[in-house]
């Protein structure tokens, strides 16, 4: 898990790829499902394209405030440790289970389970940020992915009763 001391801009960065894996996964199981699945798929893809671009439009007001300091986080180094700081921490590519898009629980369950991670992981990104202005965006951010858990456990236990 993650335990380093991050600035807003590493942060962002994170946030972004995490976000991009999760529309990419939720927009490709839409593409190859039907009826309910797909629709809660688009849906929660939409989401994740919500939050992505938010994070973008936070990364580039940060990095306009800070451009002098900016310019390492397009290394490509720097670009892959912040990717592997990540890799398969919430969407793992190399094992997905196989019944995934089967039927609207097993989706629902999948999904619960991986915004559970993600908060997990954007709780851990908020007790490393090192920029004080940043911690009360990752906050909001983070009571969003709760509320998107919350529906997900909801919209599971109606279709469990």
């Amino acid at each position: 898990m993650i335990n380093n001391t991050f600035s807003g801009l590493e942060m962002f960065k994170i946030a972004m790829q995490m976000e991009e894996e999760g529309y990419n996964f939720y927009i490709n199981g839409a593409n190859h499902t039907k009826g309910k699945i797909k629709e809660f798929l688009s849906f929660a893809a939409s989401q994740e394209f919500i939050h992505r671009e938010k994070f973008k439009k936070l990364f580039d007001e940060s990095r306009t405030n800070k451009e002098m300091d900016s310019e390492y986080i397009f290394n490509p180094d720097v670009t892959k440790y912040l990717s592997n700081l990540i890799e398969n921490q919430v969407f793992d590519k190399q094992e997905k289970p196989r019944d995934v898009f089967t039927d609207l629980k097993s989706t629902l369950t999948y999904a619960l389970k991986m915004e559970e991670l993600t908060i997990i992981v954007y709780t851990k990104m908020y007790e490393s940020i090192s920029e004080n202005d940043v911690t009360e965006i990752l906050s909001s951010i983070l009571e969003e992915e709760k509320a998107h858990a919350a529906y997900f456990s909801k919209l599971l236990k109606e279709i469990i009763a």
